[in-house]
Order: C-alpha cells, then structure tokens, then sequence
C-alpha cells in the first residue's frame, strides 16, 4: 500500500487544466460545476494524485491511467490487483493505491458539536472521545474518518447510519494524525 499526500496550495493552473484535460467529459463538467475554488483544486488534487501513482504501478503515462469515478465520487481501474481511494478536506489530498480494496479518509482536525457527535458516534465511542478530549475532537476525527474510510472500502452505509464502527473480517485500521489532519486506511486483507 502506497500513501500520497498533496497540498493543493502548490497546485499551478497549468498542472490544472493538464489534469483536467486527461479527465472523460462528464468528470470535466463536474470540476466545472464546482463552486468554491478550494473544493475544485481539492478535486483536481485528488485526481493529479490518483493518476500520478496509478501510472507508476500500471507502467503507463498519466493520460492513459484508465482512471473511472462512479457517481458518487469513488475511483476504480478496470485492473486486476490494482485499488485506489482519494479523500481531501482543508488544504490536502490524499491517494491510496493497494494491491487489495483499499479506503482512505483524511480530514483537518477542528472542533464539531455535540449533536452531530451523537448523531454518528454509539454511547462507547462518545465515552472514548470524551476520555481523551482535551478541546480539540482528535478522538472523534479518528472515529469518523475509520468510519468514512470503512464506507469507502465496503460501499455499505450510509455513513450517517452507522453508530458504531464494526470491523469486517478481514480488514485492518491505520490511523494517523499528521499535517494537523487525522488520516485512516481500511485495507481487506486475504
């Protein structure tokens, strides 16, 4: 498994629109769509990444990594043995490719309230939370983005409905907080 982080501060217009155009007709339109300026470079971001490190393990230019997002936003290769995930939040993106089915989930630790803790965390995990908190949700950043990078591999949810984090057979958690974010990868091992 291979992990890539990009500060989409340092991404150029030129590296942009170069990224843009290896992109199908219906991702281009998307990234159009988007409004604010810092979501699209997210996006671009993701998709730079994606495609730089699926060109590694494939042995292939960038511009023809057959790179595919579903509708919800999710990439996939058409390539045996070959996985890839991207998440973003505040100033990174990030890109995970494995040789098994892979989810990544990065976000900038900040505060969040209460009510949406409950919302998405079980009675265990807000007692986790709370017995480290020291004003800063790291412990629930790390639940969620477990969470999010669990939904990402399995594709089960929706996110919200799931109060509790269970661990299918056969996937490992890695978790980290660098680059004041709180990063997890679900990784289906066997």
């Amino acid at each position: 498994m291979e992990l890539q982080w990009f500060d989409i501060r340092e991404l150029t217009e030129d590296a942009a629109q170069t990224v843009i155009g290896m992109m199908d007709e219906t991702r281009r339109r998307r990234v159009a769509d988007i409004a604010g300026e810092d979501d699209r470079k997210r996006t671009i971001a993701g998709e730079l990444l994606a495609r730089r490190m699926l060109a590694q393990t494939m042995g292939c230019a960038e511009k023809d990594v057959p790179l595919q997002w579903d509708e919800l936003g999710k990439p996939s290769v058409e390539k045996d043995g070959v996985y890839v995930s991207v998440s973003h939040s505040g100033p990174w993106a990030v890109c995970v490719t494995a040789d098994a089915p892979v989810g990544v989930d990065v976000e900038v630790v900040r505060s969040a309230q209460e009510k949406f803790m409950r919302r998405v965390c079980s009675e265990q995990e807000m007692a986790y939370i709370r017995s480290g908190d020291d004003g800063d949700c790291q412990r629930f950043w790390e639940i969620w983005t477990a969470k999010e990078a669990l939904f990402k591999l399995t594709g089960k949810g929706p996110l919200l409905a799931l109060s509790r984090l269970a661990l299918p057979r056969g996937v490992v958690l890695d978790h980290v907080m660098q680059k004041g974010c709180a990063l997890t990868t679900a990784l289906r091992l066997g």
